[in-house]
């Protein structure tokens, strides 16, 4: 029987959801009157990317965690609506907070990933070394992979995501672990408290 908590926290997921599609289309209206064509093509893509993920939690019975989905629309809220379409990444160090935010959930995922490839309760026998330098990979791999992603749009598409300074590049993927480091400290101190099984199981 689906518990009270996690009836709220899909509830919660929908209405994150819903919050920030509304805000994208009204974005992507706002960049269309504006005759800014790339940045229309870049909201739509993110809208169909929200909608799949929608449909998969649906049709699948919500594979991701519902808290894991809502912080990830959040994420998609702070760096399409407020870094492309309002300017943020004009502000200090805003595309900083997004990259440690970025290895903030994905840190996160990789946690999920690992204990749903050992479903038989095998991650309690991993010692915190291992899952320590397990979860910092991801990351830093994650980290690499968005890069790249950048740098594919950037140059397929015409986007903007990368700076002329290749430093821009490595300052991001290091932000991102040291999100990917602040997510192993909330875990392992969490699992040394023996709290984790109960903060995974309620997701």
């Amino acid at each position: 029987m689906e518990s009270l908590q996690n009836k709220r926290a899909i509830a919660l997921e929908r209405i994150v959801w819903w919050s920030v599609q509304m805000s994208l289309l009204a974005g992507i209206y706002i960049m269309y009157v504006q005759g800014n064509g790339t940045k229309v093509f870049m909201g739509l893509l993110t809208v169909a990317v929200l909608v799949v993920i929608a449909l998969v939690q649906r049709r699948f019975d919500y594979p991701l965690p519902a808290i894991f989905a809502s912080i990830v629309y959040i994420f998609v809220f702070f760096s399409v609506v407020i870094g492309t379409f309002g300017g943020g990444y004009r502000i200090d160090h805003f595309d900083d907070f997004l990259h440690v935010f970025s290895g903030i959930w994905i840190g996160y995922a990789s946690w999920i990933i690992l204990r749903r490839l050992l479903r038989n309760g095998g991650a309690a026998n991993l010692p915190n070394s291992f899952i320590a330098l397990y979860m910092l990979s991801f990351s830093l791999a994650a980290a690499a992979v968005w890069e790249l992603l950048e740098f594919a749009g950037d140059k397929l598409f015409s986007f903007t995501a990368q700076g002329r300074d290749p430093d821009d590049t490595m300052i991001d993927m290091i932000m991102g672990l040291i999100g990917g480091l602040i997510t192993v400290v909330v875990i392992l101190t969490l699992r040394n408290k023996g709290k984790i099984n109960e903060a995974v199981d309620k997701e």
